[in-house]
């Protein structure tokens, strides 16, 4: 079969007071998909860094079609073709859909600039690909977290690469749209392509995958094909226990006084007529479809956006939220799916940032009372099993999913009595998110009010205690625990 189109040979990478990677070997072969697991902290992300050049490797070797190559950034591995969708997103908000996706390769115009005719046509192309309808001329930063997902899967496949890594692609799409992209890295299968898969969701992986390799602590514990593999086995080699399937964090609580509820609120041509309540104790989701508006929802309840009618009330009295600062002080508290740029400050460490919440509470004269955060920070990364080198290490050095925990642990520190959770485990690894939806079922049992938004059904069905559904910003389904369905719940998105 010849060279295989990418390896890695003994890659070893190091952070300060931590081993990413030990000795990783990978290889990748034409017209494979080579499915890459672990927990958050395994190194996946590491590794992927360093095969697009990213980061480079304290030693080691990367082979491209046999031939050894230094990629010293981005732009060097995307010459070799070999292409990186990334979890996180990196896009530019100010321009637009097209510009984003053909960044860098621009059709010309006569007169000069972009053919902005030809640009759009291009991306409307490749947003058919994946049976997606979205404006090309639309400026990005406008889009919600699921549509920016979109497009940056658009501009990697507009490269047209040889090696494609998909890191965690599906983690902000619904099933219709996890099922167009599984029916496309097929088709780029079948065409010859490598393709690296690295997702959270380990029935995409099994079904999509030919072979697995999981990370352990920065090392390789196991490279298995598939049909050697079912979803036990796959995350006991994860974790390296056996694993139990069917468990679920979700607890029997008393209900108290309705905490937050939304009066027929509406903001046009966004959601109309809104109506919804969230009791002491309870656990209510929003389900829907991409462009569903369940998202601007709960960020107009928050005070990010306005509203042109209706009412909001907290503990039976009526709020006015012109910003997050309003809402933070009618005692909301909300986790953002998109951690890097609503969640944390990055720069900061760890112990900052499960504190940034509670400063007033830490502060005194002027200054931080260093041994309170200490141990409150401490507390919760105890709580939450978030793994770092220590306080002091900088949020940007953590895994995406420990990122995660933190963004959840700065609003349990803030114990308000009212939280929006915004897909709280996009991006987590099976372990992680049995202790997330541990700590959200937690304070759901103190007495906090919580309003729920994930990308995974079941999930939602798993935690919650009602859910509502939405459909083109209005409710269209209204469901108790003892009703859930995801049938009944999955034909409300098109009402």
């Amino acid at each position: 079969m010849g060279a295989p189109l990418l390896e890695l040979k003994s890659i070893r990478k190091t952070f300060p007071g931590v081993l990413a990677l030990a000795d990783v070997t990978f290889d990748l072969k034409a017209g494979e998909v080579h499915a890459l697991v672990g927990e958050n902290g395994a190194g996946k992300s590491t590794l992927l860094s360093v095969m697009n050049g990213l980061t480079a490797a304290d030693s080691g070797e990367i082979l491209i079609e046999g031939n050894p190559v230094v990629l010293g950034d981005p732009t060097a591995a995307l010459a070799k073709r070999l292409a990186l969708v990334h979890q996180e997103l990196v896009l530019c908000p100010n321009l637009s859909v097209a510009e984003n996706i053909f960044l860098g390769r621009e059709p010309a115009g006569r007169m000069g600039g972009n053919n902005r005719a030809a640009l759009n046509w291009m991306a409307k192309e490749l947003l058919d690909e994946i049976h997606v309808s979205l404006d090309p001329s639309r400026p990005v930063g406008e889009l919600s977290l699921n549509e920016q997902q979109i497009v940056e899967i658009c501009r990697a496949l507009a490269s047209r690469p040889r090696v494609l890594v998909f890191d965690e692609p599906t983690a902000s799409l619904n099933d219709d749209q996890v099922r167009h992209l599984l029916d496309i890295i097929r088709k780029l299968k079948a065409s010859g392509l490598g393709i690296i898969y690295v997702s959270h969701r380990l029935s995409e992986v099994l079904e999509i995958s030919d072979r697995v390799t999981v990370l352990r602590d920065g090392r390789v514990v196991g490279t298995r094909t598939m049909a050697e593999m079912d979803e036990a086995a796959l995350v006991s080699l994860m974790v390296g226990r056996e694993h139990k399937p069917g468990q679920t964090a979700y607890r029997e609580r008393r209900h108290g006084a309705v905490a937050l509820e939304a009066r027929a609120i509406g903001k046009t041509t966004v959601f109309d007529d809104v109506s919804l309540e969230v009791r002491a104790g309870e656990v209510v989701g929003i389900a829907g479809l991409l462009g569903c508006q369940r998202e601007a929802v709960v960020r107009a309840i928050f005070g990010a956006t306005s509203i042109d009618r209706g009412e909001i009330r907290v503990r039976g009295r009526p709020v006015t939220l012109r910003s997050p600062r309003d809402a933070i002080a009618a005692g909301i508290g909300f986790m953002p799916a998109d951690r890097k740029r609503e969640g944390l400050i990055l720069p900061m460490n760890v112990g900052d940032n499960l504190g940034m919440t509670i400063l007033r509470r830490l502060g005194r004269l002027g200054f931080l009372k260093r041994r309170q955060r200490n141990a409150t920070a401490n507390d919760l990364m105890q709580k939450l099993a978030i793994k770092t080198s220590g306080l002091s290490q900088p949020a940007s050095q953590l895994s995406g999913g420990n990122q995660q925990k933190i963004v959840i642990g700065k609003w349990i520190a803030r114990g308000g009595d009212i939280v929006i959770a915004e897909d709280p485990t996009r991006g987590v690894d099976v372990g992680a998110k049995f202790e997330i939806w541990r700590a959200i079922q937690d304070l759901a049992k103190e007495g906090k009010a919580i309003l729920l938004l994930t990308t995974e059904l079941q999930e939602m069905m798993d935690a919650c205690d009602r859910i509502l559904v939405m459909s083109r910003g209005r409710v269209t389904g209204h469901f108790h625990r003892g009703e859930f369905s995801a049938e009944a719940i999955a034909h409300c998105f098109v009402v």
